[in-house]
């Protein structure tokens, strides 16, 4: 079962053609689309299909259940940890040293802790991204790559993309069950965390709040849970409005209740904000202080937000940083049995151990910065470069050092631009959604809530679907 579903049956390269045709224009009036780099006539927008794979892929069910099993757990670390002020300052302390992002970002959660938190709820929509390690064949196991706090994308896509797929397999003539295909929620709970926060604000006229960019390629995967949204509750409207729209027209009232064009919000939903070209002055900097000073529930909170940074994630899996925070021996052994090795690679004798091993072996290993949105990572002998370049500077205290995580290749079809339609080697990654909203003494939610797939050909080092390097995939789960 290891090959592409598709070409366990005899499909000549006409009925082949068929079915590639049938699933873009599947595709495209589903809305399974990005919008087009090029501008129609007057500037309106023209879309294309995003990026998929013919057929679902086909993964270990029990590596997808040990993924979801374990999500209820993450979201709870995470929000402990978002809520310990010292785990915080003294795993980002050496960060902060020379990541200017970071420190934008530090610098409004000081601002706002010592203020005082004016909402004391934070919502969560988060996305805990895995890869199926097997790199030993007889030991095959789910291992995270990272767990995404901020602008968790494609649930929305991710949901309709198995409709496509039962359509495909269904034209060449492919048996399966809702149990190998499985129905995906993940854009309908990501709508109903958002109202949920919403209903908790207690102000009926409120509205939700999407921080976008200004020019975004994804913007379908975000209109699609808007609508979701209204679908479920047509009396909450939802703004879509930039850092520089916040800057000029949003304003705080005496009680920190969030105005925006005389609007009161309840929910600052951020889809843009975990890049430093989303903050390139000021302005949108003083954006994201006004909106974490609100009275507004913020999806994420500050500190929601840097508690998904990779020196967290490294630092947690040093010995009794789970355990500081989770008191179940089974949850930890379930979030600890998903951890790969990593390391610090801060100035000094133990950070000196993270290099050398950085530069002694590369390609076993992944040199991660603080930043969200793929593209950033470096990988074989561009770490070695940047360790020996770097080996004496503190430059390399932004970053961390992780165990490469080898999967087994599969074979599909990647409808993609760039891309030559044949059936290729590929690897995937699965990635769980969770929504959790409470406060530092109460929990109100916490739920898994959908997941998706996401593919490359192998040898690609980068996943990230905006960024172009993966196409959006289904599972099929498979005993």
């Amino acid at each position: 079962m290891a090959d592409c579903l598709g070409s366990k049956f005899h499909v000549d390269e006409k009925r082949l053609n068929e079915v590639l045709d049938k699933a873009r224009a599947f595709a495209l009036t589903k809305g399974i689309c990005m919008q087009s780099e090029q501008q129609g006539q007057n500037g309106t927008m023209l879309a294309q299909h995003f990026p998929f794979t013919l057929f679902p892929s086909v993964v270990p069910r029990t590596c997808f259940q040990e993924a979801v099993d374990c999500m209820l757990d993450f979201n709870t670390l995470i929000h402990k940890v978002a809520h310990d002020h010292n785990f915080l300052e003294n795993s980002l302390k050496n960060v902060l040293e020379v990541d200017e992002f970071t420190q934008g970002l530090w610098k409004i959660y000081t601002q706002v802790r010592e203020e005082g938190y004016t909402q004391p709820l934070s919502l969560g929509l988060f996305r805990n991204d895995f890869m199926i390690d097997a790199l030993d064949p007889d030991h095959i196991q789910i291992k995270q790559v990272e767990i995404n706090t901020i602008a968790a994308g494609a649930s929305s896509l991710g949901s309709l993309l198995v409709l496509l797929h039962r359509f495909t397999l269904d034209m060449i003539g492919k048996y399966y069950d809702k149990e190998e295909v499985l129905n995906n929620n993940a854009s309908l709970g990501t709508a109903w965390g958002l109202l949920k926060a919403w209903g908790l604000y207690r102000r009926k006229r409120a509205v939700i709040l999407f921080v976008v960019r200004e020019t975004e390629s994804n913007i379908f995967d975000q209109r699609h849970l808007e609508f979701k949204v209204f679908s479920l509750n047509p009396g909450v409207r939802v703004l879509r409005r930039t850092y520089l729209d916040i800057y000029n027209g949003a304003s705080l009232t005496e009680d920190k209740r969030l105005l925006v064009d005389g609007d009161e919000v309840a929910v600052v939903y951020l889809r843009a904000g975990y890049a430093p070209d989303d903050f390139p002055t000021h302005k949108e900097w003083d954006a994201r202080l006004k909106l974490e000073r609100s009275l507004a529930v913020k999806c994420p909170s500050i500190q929601y937000h840097l508690a998904g940074l990779k020196k967290i994630q490294q630092e947690l899996t040093l010995p009794g940083s789970v355990e500081q925070f989770i008191k179940d021996p089974a949850a930890v052994r379930r979030i600890r049995a998903t951890f790969v090795k990593q390391y610090s690679l801060d100035l000094g004798p133990e950070g000196d151990k993270g290099v050398e091993l950085g530069r002694n072996d590369p390609h076993m290993y992944v040199l991660k910065p603080q930043r969200e949105g793929g593209g950033h990572n470096l990988y074989g002998n561009d770490i070695r470069t940047f360790l020996e370049r770097h080996h004496n500077s503190k430059e390399r205290n932004a970053y961390t050092l992780m165990e490469r995580i080898f999967p087994k290749a599969n074979k599909n079809y990647l409808v993609t631009p760039g891309t030559p339609f044949a059936l290729s080697d590929v690897i995937s990654e699965i990635g769980i959604y969770g929504v959790f909203i409470g406060s530092a003494n109460e929990v109100k939610i916490n739920m898994q809530c959908g997941h998706m797939l996401r593919t490359k050909l192998l040898g690609t080092d980068e996943s990230g679907l905006r960024t172009g390097h993966a196409c959006l995939d289904t599972p099929f789960l498979v005993n």
